[in-house]
């Protein structure tokens, strides 16, 4: 805290007494640095984008800038926020390959994908990141309705407490790189990569809990699964567990260090033909 703003502060908090020393002790860690204010331009936005995400390096020619009224009704704790906001900007980065730091050199992405990135003008948050590819996967199933994937995060004692209040100090490449080094999971055999960076806590009031902190939130989908023969049991591979919950995979990376927190395929995506307003089974 600066040292002036502290001494202006001591009077009230000796009035107000411990609780607000404890609420500025738990107070969300900061970068240093301010997510603008506005992003008019879209100049502004180009530059802003390639700090976030690092895309520079893919050698994009083809971007189509938008600005365009947000449908979202996948995004656990954060899709109220998120739907019907209007005129965020869209970022399309089209027919481009992968480039990671980490891989093999002259490796090439076997996937054309296109990413679209999109911003809140007003304040700067990054809404999602996603990525396609020209590869039709059968298996790869819609992600859950918001209010299924809630359900069973808080379960497991995870939430997604809103937007950060500054810009990831670990951009959406490194940290992609980080899943495939330290991760679960290659981003290279993903048909698809979504990715949030939001404040998270996982497990809190336990001793392994974490307070809220910015993390990047990647999810890779469509990818290879394997045959579970090597696990003693009676019954086929898609009914133990089947191909859409095997083909998908959520990391949470730090976004200051960059360390991978943990992963899971939670949550899963519904059974073909479920009723979506029923709740889903863990």
């Amino acid at each position: 805290m600066n040292g002036s703003i502290e001494k202006l502060l001591r009077p009230i908090l000796h009035a107000i007494g411990t609780t607000a020393v404890v609420l500025l002790a738990l107070q969300i860690p900061t970068t240093g640095q301010e997510l603008p204010r506005s992003l008019a331009k879209q100049s502004d936005v180009e530059a802003y984008v390639n700090e976030l995400t690092g895309f520079g390096r893919l050698d994009p020619e083809n971007k189509l800038y938008e600005r365009i009224d947000v449908n979202d009704r996948h995004t656990p704790f954060l899709h109220r926020q998120i739907h019907g906001k209007k005129g965020a900007w869209s970022v399309k980065i089209k027919d481009v390959r992968l480039k990671l730091k980490s891989a093999i050199p002259g490796y090439k992405d076997k996937y054309l994908r296109t990413f679209e990135v999109l911003i809140d003008p007003n304040t700067g948050h990054l809404l999602r990141i996603t990525s396609t590819c020209d590869v039709n996967d059968p298996n790869m199933l819609p992600e859950p309705p918001a209010e299924v994937a809630e359900a069973i995060m808080k379960k497991r004692n995870e939430i997604y407490h809103g937007f950060p209040p500054d810009p990831p100090k670990i951009n959406f490449l490194d940290a992609l790189d980080a899943v495939g080094t330290k991760g679960i999971g290659s981003p290279f055999l993903a048909k698809e990569i979504r990715a949030l960076y939001v404040m998270e806590s996982s497990r809190p009031g336990t001793r392994w809990g974490w307070n809220p902190r910015p993390v990047w939130v990647i999810t890779l989908r469509g990818l290879p699964y394997r045959p579970l023969k090597h696990m003693p049991r009676d019954v086929p591979d898609e009914e133990f567990m089947p191909i859409w919950w095997r083909n998908r995979i959520r990391n949470v990376v730090d976004a200051v260090t960059g360390q991978v927190l943990f992963a899971t395929t939670i949550p899963h995506p519904l059974p073909p033909k479920t009723d979506a307003n029923q709740p889903q089974q863990d």
